[in-house]
């Protein structure tokens, strides 16, 4: 057999973790923002320093000059040229003159000191080109000239530099100190944001991986799955490779968990993970996405048959039973395979395909995996399709009707009764079959309505035959029916309404439908046997194979299970089983109905066995309520004549 070449494998993405918050970048823009405030401020109060020391310099200056003048006058006034010079040295104590001179009041340069040996100064008074300013100020210089008096009269002038080179030096140490002390607070505030930010972002982390876990079970959760599905479905087309998804539903685990309590349903769903997880790749992604559902996403490297293995694999990981709260739980799973991009395009068409195929599943029994098909969206439509009918159905009343088959007495074939049985023609689905109206309902919840339909048009039929002598109708309810808080008060309305007396409607209900309602069920059913309601479990030993319900619950009739009474009277275990099942309900004081009766052998040996009530195709097929108002009126003329 050929197979196909393995593919190249792709690693499912994780989930990303989110990308840098706004609240990331405001913090860190904030950050910049107050540096850049705090070294504004610096630079202001720097400028600010540099004028006010400028403007103190300026002013020492001055007086220093007045006071130098003063002292030098008379030397000036005398022409003293060798006190005037020994005055101006005595200035190098001040490191800030770079110079000092005395000129006479020609302009002529009488004496004069400079910082440096070789540094010139201006021959008059002129050259030193202050114009007849007193002051000027440059960048690196300061130049004051200052008249020498002598009793009012101007010997001279004075004229001296100062350097600003002090000025700046200070204003560097105080800028640098200030930015030193600026950025210190910068880093401690920075450092604590940061740890701050780092605490947040961790915390977000969590979050994130909070948001795509499952908290039962420690999986992805459907956020997750969505997330990696996307991301498998793009790298896929990118890579010209496949991807399948199983979609995985457990059998039956709303009993288990209704039975043994919601902590034991969950730590069943962690068991559950933890077996998907031994069976599965390390490159497969497991994700819970609600209630009993688990999907699992793989990359598709294998051909169709290893595919299909794959999942019986999985399917078979719940062929050992379960140990929870110390019981022993036994659970299956049904499962869908779909793939792409062979069975779908895209990644709703993949789920949807996929799903579609575990329902199918389901259908067939329960505890298998089976791969999807084009053909089943057919069946898909046609659902769809019964649905919409059947919700039309139940708002107009038109299609829907009730044939009936009648039930006869064991011992002189007496008529007793009959049990209503739904049937529904549409105009372009056709006849549809009851099951499939059933299974269609139960899905899309219109169990409920249906149910109360076939009760309430069941009764006001039953109502009309009592002219011709007491029968009794029996109807099935189903468990969401059982279920529904109003149950009892509807019947009660119905056989009022339509004029029914109780003891002539018996209810029938599965022992599948008794044990999904136990405990909520048990005192519904006493209440309708005490208004007395006939209650009988239908298609018994076929369903769970606990017996403590018959004494627990108010029935009043057991009916056999056709595929008992198919194999009658050659088949020895059939026998064994009838003739059980006949002892246990007369031990109980229950009444016995055999259905599908189609022989005289099979009636023979019911009657033998003490039977109480026949019904099957030997005797009448279900016919609709004209022709068995017909047959009861026929029957009441035979019995007057």
């Amino acid at each position: 057999m050929r197979t196909q070449a393995p593919e190249p494998q792709i690693a499912i993405p994780a989930p990303p973790l989110p990308p840098v918050l706004l609240s990331s970048r405001l913090v860190v823009t904030g950050i910049l923002a107050a540096g850049l405030a705090l070294l504004t401020v610096v630079l202001a109060l720097t400028g600010l320093d540099y004028w006010s020391t400028r403007q103190s310099m300026l002013q020492d200056s001055r007086v220093e000059a007045a006071i130098v003048a003063d002292n030098i006058a008379a030397a000036v006034m005398f022409r003293d040229a060798r006190t005037a010079n020994e005055m101006l040295a005595a200035l190098k104590s001040s490191p800030m003159v770079l110079g000092a001179g005395v000129y006479d009041a020609q302009g002529l340069l009488l004496a004069h000191y400079t910082r440096g040996p070789g540094d010139s100064f201006p021959a008059t008074l002129a050259a030193a080109g202050m114009g007849g300013l007193t002051e000027r100020a440059g960048v690196s210089v300061l130049e004051i000239a200052r008249p020498v008096e002598t009793a009012g009269v101007a010997e001279g002038t004075l004229y001296f530099r100062k350097s600003m080179r002090a000025v700046y030096s200070r204003l560097a140490i105080r800028f640098v100190s200030a930015l030193l002390i600026a950025g210190c607070v910068m880093a401690m505030a920075a450092a604590m944001v940061l740890r701050s930010q780092a605490a947040v972002r961790n915390a977000e982390n969590r979050l994130h991986a909070l948001a795509h876990t499952d908290a039962v079970t420690g999986t992805g959760n459907r956020h997750a799955f969505n997330e990696r599905l996307a991301a498998a479905i793009e790298a896929a087309r990118d890579q010209g490779t496949r991807v399948a998804l199983v979609y995985i539903d457990l059998d039956n685990f709303k009993t288990l968990n209704d039975t043994f309590g919601h902590a034991a349903g969950d730590g069943l769903l962690r068991q559950v993970a933890r077996r998907l997880q031994s069976v599965v790749r390390s490159a497969d992604a497991i994700s819970r996405l609600g209630g009993d559902e688990f999907a699992v996403i793989l990359p598709l490297d294998m051909d169709d048959a290893a595919l299909n293995t794959y999942g019986q694999r999985i399917v078979g990981t719940f062929h050992h039973s379960f140990t929870e709260v110390g019981q022993q739980m036994t659970m299956t799973c049904s499962a869908g395979i779909a793939t792409f991009p062979g069975d779908a395009a895209d990644m709703d068409g993949l789920v949807s395909n996929a799903d579609t195929a575990m329902y199918r599943a389901k259908e067939m029994g329960k505890n298998r995996c089976v791969r999807f098909d084009a053909s089943m969206n057919q069946a898909v439509v046609r659902r769809q399709a019964i649905e919409h009918a059947l919700r039309a159905a139940l708002q107009q009343g038109e299609g829907l009707a009730l044939h009936y088959q009648p039930l006869f007495a064991a011992t002189d074939r007496a008529l007793v009764g009959a049990e209503a049985l739904l049937r529904w023609s549409h105009a372009e689905l056709g006849n549809v079959s009851p099951l499939e109206a059933v299974m269609v309902a139960e899905d899309c919840g219109l169990i409920v309505p249906l149910g109360y339909w076939v009760m309430r048009t069941a009764c006001r039929d039953a109502a009309r035959w009592q002219a011709g002598g007491p029968l009794r109708v029996s109807v099935n309810i189903s468990a969401r029916q059982l279920g529904d808080p109003q149950f009892l008060e509807r019947v009660m309305d119905i056989l009022r309404e339509e004029g029914l007396p109780a003891h002539l409607l018996e209810i029938e209900l599965t022992e599948t439908v008794l044990m999904d309602n136990m405990e909520a069920g048990a005192h519904t059913l006493h209440r309708l046997s005490q208004l007395g309601i006939h209650l009988a479990i239908d298609d018994f030993g076929t369903g769970y194979s606990s017996l403590a319900y018959l004494r627990q619950l108010p029935m009043r009739r057991l009916k056999i299970d056709r595929s008992f009474v198919k194999d009658l009277p050659g088949q020895e275990h059939s026998r064994t089983i009838v003739t059980a099942i006949v002892a246990l309900a007369h031990g109980l004081g229950l009444q016995i109905t055999a259905e599908g009766v189609e022989t005289p052998e099979q009636a023979d040996y019911l009657v033998r066995q003490g039977c109480d009530v026949l019904q099957g195709y030997l005797f009448a097929r279900p016919m609709p309520v004209g022709e068995f108002q017909a047959q009861l009126q026929e029957g009441t003329a035979r019995r007057g004549v």
